[in-house]
């Protein structure tokens, strides 16, 4: 094929010729077996998969996933299953770790357009034996060489597809940008005015032709091969069963899988048998609700169709034309792409506030249709949709308005629904323990309204008790909870605060959250601690040296999620990592989190840590050994001045009365004389006039030496810099400083106040603004100012502003074309 690569080349000479194809597709329909091949959630599949099955009886129904989730098929058929809804599933292998070994997990979901949902009903309606037909999940994991405790998967994983060579050239010369589009492009279109066996026959050809680019050694890897002779043997077995005369065995699979089978079936030996596996520790199956969220391909669903909600509304327009006696052709997109128009231009309207006129929409619509006609189809598609969104509805910069406008043409795309599982449905282990747990602690999880939280962490042990849930949850990564305010033990902010803020709401999110987080552990102390201890091995197993900094963190997490069982180990990792950190910056941070932990030891109930006051007095040690002969640090030396203000704050506190503070004044001296950066010299400066270590008149000195000597203007300003980060009080209470600073302005050319500037900027960011005021103030008393005068004009408006600027800009120029610019100074 002219302009693929040279790698797509080689597998074009081995790709089926037409003949071929066509002799493929017809193997796929036969008296006995039907071997339906599908992309999962694909409108355009379903559609001719109801069209079958409406004109050809079958005798049993067979459907693509693991065997183990028949006994769920009764409730994903239920007349009060609403869609979308999901089978996830996990798995624990066995080892010796205390946790119970490396844990996998994935889903299975469904939507109203699923074909597999739609034979599975079939099935049920008409009395048919149904079943899934592959690999169990622990089988496929094995076979795949699944990392463990990764991302939960997807079973109905269509990368094969998204990687071929040769769709993405084909999608290039019909003018498709991705597989996605061109899926659209020749199938979903289509689908309604296609024949069934022309349907048949394009999947076929689609999926053969991507198969072609993989060898058998890279399907037996990724564990296709095992899957399909799991496959293989099911179907055997089905067609075993069927009695003469009654109608084929149906079998809906992905496509990648359905083009392999015939000639996998058609062997006249045995198929191989089952590689022998050890059982899985512990493994489960859950019908659980779902989202179009996440099932939209483009939020990252693996095997998802791009946005939901336009292919729910398709499948939904479809149906109803059909069931009315209408054709349900290409009038359905156009109806639908002006529905979604007018939809899009209400909420731009309601949430951004671009108010778009009936021209504009009118023109969008004929836009719409054009693109679609100039593409070569008979209706738009979704990327028709979006680009005249983009070409009609912005006027300013596509990356501005523009992003704005996809964005809510996307999320109304996508659309919001959450499935419900009908009554019943076993509910997993997990998921009834936070319930329980949740009621217990007055939380409202019975309605999906944001409700508020205020924990009094000092005085009552059930608000403890409830804080640690919520941090459980999300370590977790359970959507539930968020902390709006109150002291954060890890971070050591706010701690002055007594009472935690939580903002909560129970969603289908959380639900599934919770569900995902079932393969740590069948309860939420259990499912916490086990999460936690990946985090501990983690910091345990690390080759390089330890992070004191994280171990510290570690060990306050630990406490504020009520693992004081941990304790003990976290705080030999921790040990372990002092001795083996060789970052001031990290001890420092370290050594400041344990004096945090040592003053709230008693909400977060860590009396019994023992170990405590030795581990803070030796990782200070430690710090302060390795601060001492240190002269260098990273960047411009910020974060070397923070831990130096860290350790100044720990020895502040009463956990500081333990620990020489003697140590501490030293080293900061010799910064203070010696470091190669001016910031922290700067800072150290800072930090000992602050605490009465040297006099005011021995900082002025100091500050005259930098700011007044050869330095370059952007390292004297950084010193100031450095000073006012550790002794703010110093800008408005030390006349001298300020002076010295206004001479330095005032000597400086422009290039060297450009220069500078950025460092001046930091060096008085963090002043709030009643200091600023301060500032200047102070700084026009140096002028002979009394004060700032109004600094805010409210009784001129911008147009006013601009055109005296306008006018005085042309005085100017009138004294200089004059010879009198020096009148004004200019």
């Amino acid at each position: 094929m002219p302009g693929v690569s040279s790698s797509a080349d080689t597998a074009a000479a081995s790709w089926p010729g037409a003949a071929e194809l066509r002799a493929l597709a017809a193997g796929l329909v036969g008296p006995e077996l039907i071997l339906f091949p599908v992309r999962h959630h694909s409108p355009a599949c379903a559609w001719q998969l109801r069209r079958l099955l409406e004109t050809r009886p079958v005798s049993a129904v067979l459907v693509e996933g693991p065997a183990s989730f028949d006994a769920l098929i009764p409730h994903l058929v239920h007349a009060q299953a609403v869609m979308p809804l999901a089978i996830y599933t996990y798995v624990v292998f066995k080892s010796d770790a205390r946790d119970g070994g490396p844990r996998q997990a994935a889903y299975y979901p469904f939507c109203e357009h699923s074909p597999e949902l739609l034979a599975l009903r079939h099935a049920a309606a008409a009395g048919l034996p149904v079943q899934f037909i592959d690999a169990e999940f622990a089988d496929q994991c094995q076979a795949e060489h699944a990392a463990p405790d990764s991302a939960a998967l997807s079973l109905q994983d269509e990368g094969h597809l998204g990687r071929s060579r040769f769709l993405s050239e084909l999608a290039a010369r019909q003018g498709c940008r991705d597989h996605e589009e061109l899926w659209e492009h020749l199938f979903e279109i289509s689908a309604p005015t296609r024949s069934l066996e022309e349907h048949v026959a394009a999947v076929a050809a689609y999926c053969a032709l991507a198969r072609t680019e993989y060898t058998q050694a890279e399907l037996a890897a990724d564990g296709t091969l095992v899957r399909e002779a799991e496959m293989a043997r099911h179907i055997r077995a089905a067609l075993a069963r069927r009695a003469p005369g009654q109608g084929p065995v149906l079998a809906v699979l992905g496509g990648f899988h359905a083009v392999a089978l015939p000639a996998l079936l058609a062997q006249a030996s045995p198929l191989p048998a089952a590689a022998a596996r050890p059982a899985p520790a512990d493994s489960a199956a859950a019908l659980i609700r779902y989202s179009f969220e996440r099932l939209d391909q483009l939020n990252g669903y693996a095997s998802g169709m791009p946005s939901p909600a336009w292919q729910q509304a398709l499948w939904d327009s479809q149906l109803r034309h059909a069931q009315a006696g209408l054709p349900a052709g290409p009038r359905v997109r156009r109806e639908l792409a002006l529905k979604l128009l007018f939809d899009i231009a209400a909420e731009l309207r309601a949430r951004c506030g671009i108010a778009l006129p009936l021209p504009t929409l009118s023109g969008a619509y004929e836009h719409t249709l054009r693109l679609a006609a100039l593409r070569g189809r008979p209706a738009p598609a979704r990327e028709d949709l979006l680009d005249a969104c983009l070409s009609c509805f912005v006027k300013g910069e596509a990356d501005g308005d523009g992003a704005i406008v996809l964005a809510v043409a996307r999320r109304l795309l996508c659309g919001h629904a959450v499935g419900s599982v009908p009554p019943g449905t076993a509910r997993p282990p997990l998921l009834r323990d936070f319930e329980t747990r949740a009621r217990r602690l007055r939380l409202k999880i019975d309605s999906h309204e944001p409700r508020r939280a205020v924990l009094d962490l000092y005085r009552r042990g059930e608000h403890r008790s409830t804080s640690r849930l919520l941090h459980g949850l999300a370590l977790l990564g359970v959507p539930f909870a968020t902390r709006s305010g109150g002291p954060d033990f890890v971070r050591g902010a706010g701690l002055a605060r007594l009472q935690e803020h939580w903002e909560y709401r129970y969603t289908a999110a959380t639900e599934a959250a919770l569900v995902e987080a079932s393969l740590y552990g069948t309860t939420l102390p259990e499912a916490v601690a086990t999460r936690f201890d990946r985090k501990l091995d983690a910091l345990q197993a690390a080759t390089a040296p330890r992070d004191a900094r994280a171990a510290a963190a570690l060990l306050c997490e630990a406490c504020v999620l009520g693992l004081h069982d941990r304790l003990a180990r976290v705080a030999g990792v921790l040990a372990a990592a002092v001795a083996e950190d060789a970052a001031f910056e990290s001890l420092a941070a370290a050594a400041s989190t344990l004096g945090l932990l040592w003053e709230g030891r008693e909400p977060l109930e860590a009396r019994a840590l023992t170990e405590l006051p030795a581990l803070l007095k030796t990782t200070f040690a430690r710090a302060i050994f390795l601060g001492r002969d240190l002269r260098g640090a990273a960047g411009d030396g910020s974060d070397l001045a923070g831990a130096l203000a860290q350790l100044h704050e720990l020895l502040a506190s009463a956990a500081g009365s333990q620990l020489d503070a003697e140590l501490y004044w030293s080293m900061l001296a010799a910064m203070a004389a010696e470091h190669a950066l001016p910031l922290v010299r700067g800072a150290a400066t800072g930090l000992l006039y602050g605490a009465g270590r040297i006099a005011e008149a021995e900082m002025a000195r100091a500050v005259a030496g930098h700011l007044n000597g050869s330095l370059a203007s952007k390292d004297a300003v950084s010193f100031l810099r450095g000073l006012l980060k550790t002794a703010r009080e110093a800008a408005w209470q030390q006349a001298a400083l300020l002076q010295l600073l206004d001479e330095l302005l005032q000597g400086w050319d422009e290039p060297a106040f450009v220069s500078a500037l950025p460092e001046l900027r930091l060096a008085f960011a963090d002043m709030t603004p009643k200091e600023t005021e301060r500032i200047a103030l102070a700084v026009a008393g140096l002028h002979g100012q009394s004060g700032l005068g109004p600094l805010v004009q409210y009784d001129i408006d911008a147009g006013e502003l601009q055109a005296h600027l306008a006018l005085s800009q042309q005085l100017l120029e009138q004294l200089r074309a004059d010879g009198l610019a020096a009148w004004i100074g200019a």
